[in-house]
């Protein structure tokens, strides 16, 4: 069964990395609130007599430039976009750029950006991911190719990005599903426009590559990507490879949008039991059956089924994909130079009040001048 892939679902990818909705939510605003706290006992471990502290202490906690946990997550993408540029550089193959950019995902989900700037952390990822996907090059070559980077700045956090990991350093991508399906496809449906399967699946590999910058690979298993991928690109040849895959002889499918409506309602409860049918699967022991195995279900069951998933997965494609600003994240930047670096924020909170007493008595002696201006012609009156 397509949509049931039993290899990748015992993988630790699937166990450790695989979430619902609301988990991954819950992991990013809990990472995000780590780093507020985190900064919190950075600015009362400051000295109190440097005069940076001093102008911290005036303000209100609440007014301090704390990153959002939306802003973590446009600036990981962010960087996990100047990640991809720089696999190319290297000439790094597909598997590992995808690799880098979902360990770059995955350290963000256990950390905060207030604790750790995203920058030095996509630079160990890559490197990383170079010696995991055996495209290894060496340290020193490779931080001399990165301005400001030393051979220890990239690997101090190596080990760091390892227990972040869980040491799971197998990634499984669509790539390789994706080819499958393409000589699949060939061989079910021989009659099949070739040039129109090396477009579509071309096209495909395209959104393969941005669904990278999504949350869709911590909620879609690697060959349901693949094929919401495939379907996107060519709606009527996935369709088709379905039901003459599945046995369908007559299909009965649902409009896209009553589909996704449809989802949206059960979307939460379907997912949460869905894991937990799965966990329970994982722990019963090899070769034993359930008391109550459920029936077998018909080829339309599961074809609709596999289209609700396809379906979701490709609006997620839609609407979840995040390409940050240069603007967005120089703002963000500074937020988290602030977080890393206290008295930066001491330094800009003084300049601002030197600037604003400067304006105040430029004020006062305009307003000053313009007093004496308008009392001297009635001094003249007077005198005359």
């Amino acid at each position: 069964m397509i949509s049931n892939d039993d290899l990748y679902r015992r993988s630790t990818q699937y166990r450790y990395w695989s979430f619902t909705r609301s988990k991954l939510e819950d992991l990013r605003i809990l990472a995000n609130k780590k780093g507020i706290d985190f900064t919190k006992r950075r600015l009362q471990d400051l000295d109190p007599d440097l005069p940076e502290t001093k102008a911290i202490k005036e303000i209100n906690i609440s007014d301090y430039p704390f990153v959002t946990s939306d802003e973590e997550l446009k600036i990981v993408t962010y960087y996990a976009r100047k990640c991809k540029d720089l696999a190319k550089f290297f000439h790094l193959p597909s598997q590992a750029r995808a690799t880098a950019i979902m360990y770059l995902y995955k350290f963000y989900l256990a950390h905060s950006v207030m604790v750790y700037h995203p920058q030095y952390i996509m630079y160990t990822c890559l490197f990383l991911a170079a010696k995991v996907e055996n495209s290894f090059i060496g340290i020193n070559n490779f931080s001399k190719a990165i301005p400001k980077t030393t051979p220890d700045s990239i690997l101090q956090y190596e080990y760091l990005i390892l227990q972040s990991l869980r040491f799971s350093l197998r990634c499984h991508h669509p790539y390789q599903p994706l080819y499958g399906f393409y000589l699949d496809i060939q061989e079910l449906l021989p009659k099949v426009d070739f040039k129109r399967l090396g477009r579509s699946c071309d096209s495909a590999r395209e959104l393969v590559n941005e669904s990278l910058f999504t949350n869709v690979p911590f909620l879609f298993t690697p060959p349901q990507v693949a094929l919401a991928c495939l379907w996107k690109s060519d709606a009527v040849l996935v369709e088709r490879y379905l039901a003459k895959k599945l046995g369908l002889k007559r299909k009965q499918i649902k409009s896209e949008m009553e589909t996704i409506r449809e989802e949206e309602v059960k979307e939460e409860s379907t997912d949460e039991s869905t894991v937990e049918s799965t966990q329970a699967s994982q722990q019963q022991p090899a070769g034993e059956s359930s008391d109550h195995p459920s029936p077998p279900s018909s080829p339309q069951q599961n074809f609709d089924k596999l289209m609700l998933t396809i379906r979701k997965c490709v609006d997620m494609l839609e609407h979840n994909t995040m390409n940050p600003s240069m603007e967005e994240a120089k703002h963000i930047s500074s937020k988290i130079r602030f977080c890393l670096e206290p008295l930066r924020y001491g330094k800009k909170l003084i300049k601002q009040k030197i600037a604003t007493a400067a304006l105040v008595e430029s004020a006062n002696a305009k307003r000053s001048n313009s007093s004496e201006l308008e009392s001297e012609p009635k001094k003249q009156r007077i005198s005359g």
